[in-house]
């Protein structure tokens, strides 16, 4: 958990492939808005819980499936 190698594109790093959790596939972090690498990985491992992707992103993605469901009359 937290080993991490540099996404790079023509010599500029522009994210990180990190591993979450021994044994999982890694994620791919990158900066954004007001934050920079280093904060986005920190945030990401401080909000990863049991699974593999962070707690944030797993409950969006439920979210959304439950609304699309909820659309396609399932």
């Amino acid at each position: 958990k937290g080993a991490m190698v540099a996404l790079t594109d023509g010599g500029e790093t522009i994210g990180a492939v990190l591993r979450t959790r021994p044994g999982v596939k890694p994620v791919f972090v990158s900066r954004g808005h007001l934050c920079d690498l280093e904060s986005a990985v920190t945030l990401v491992l401080a909000s990863v819980g049991r699974f593999r992707l962070p707690e944030p992103i797993r409950a969006a993605h439920a979210l959304c499936n439950e609304v699309r469901r909820g659309r396609d009359g399932h």
